[in-house]
């Protein structure tokens, strides 16, 4: 491991582990919402846009999800009857993760480990499906590109949803303007189209959606109040579809992989 990395490693698990160790106070809050699973949870999202329909069924299926931070996704892949191996760089965000996983009776269904998505723990063609969220904007794409095809069983499927770098507006917003929910700056870069192009080499399928143009203005509000912009996100819609030359300049891309 280059000292460069082994550092930027190391300044990333200190910042989660010092966010996340606050929520072991009350595991109360770890608690799912009655009868929520990742399918409902991605079928109302404004982001996660074609993402429940192109993973399918997930029962009995062997899932990984990368980058689990407080293992939310985890849990919620849990309940739609998958079983879940998650890593996380944060030792602490694991010791979140899994006590999420306890409060909420699906401790037999997900498995947690302490790694770095450059180089996954796990051996070939392990799993049916791969999932991240926000994940592969923090890793070196030149040393962890091939990671996620290495794990997928021949015919599996991959999701990522990452942030995109391109829209100045919004870049100088993420590293200069405070609003509700925002995490401190750190060594994550938002992904260029060159990244995004690099993660989806080799796979038989691989296709990206970008969203959120308008309706990124929702993020103004705290998460607590659940605030969605449906007018703005149907015109995004239109936007988008239209004029190609606008998508680069949207908060979020959806990337879905076959092997």
């Amino acid at each position: 491991m280059s000292s460069n990395l082994s550092e930027m490693y190391e300044r990333e698990r200190n910042k989660w582990d010092r966010l996340t160790a606050p929520l072991l106070e009350n595991p109360a809050q770890l608690k799912l919402e009655p009868g929520e699973d990742f399918h409902t949870v991605a079928q109302n999202s404004t982001v996660m846009i074609g993402v429940s329909e192109f993973l399918g069924d997930l029962y009995g299926k062997r899932a990984l999800e990368l980058g689990c931070g407080t293992g939310k996704m985890s849990a919620l892949l849990a309940r739609a009857g998958a079983q879940v191996t998650s890593f996380d760089l944060s030792a602490m965000s694991v010791h979140v993760a899994r006590t999420r996983a306890e409060v909420n009776g699906l401790a037999d269904a997900v498995s947690l480990v302490v790694a770095a998505g450059e180089r996954l723990p796990f051996a070939n063609n392990s799993f049916d499906v791969v999932f991240g969220r926000a994940i592969l904007h923090h890793l070196d794409v030149n040393l962890g590109a091939g990671e996620p095809l290495r794990v997928l069983k021949p015919g599996g499927k991959a999701v990522f949803v990452e942030p995109l770098g391109m829209n100045p507006v919004l870049s100088f917003v993420r590293d200069h303007i405070p609003y509700p929910n925002k995490n401190p700056v750190g060594d994550d870069q938002p992904l260029h189209y060159k990244q995004v192009e690099q993660w989806g080499r080799g796979y038989s399928y691989f296709s990206y959606q970008e969203v959120q143009l308008l309706g990124m203005l929702e993020r103004a509000f705290p998460y607590r109040f659940k605030v969605r912009l449906w007018p703005l996100h149907r015109l995004d819609q239109i936007l988008l579809e239209r004029f190609p030359a606008l998508r680069r300049y949207s908060r979020y891309i959806v990337m879905k992989m076959q092997k």
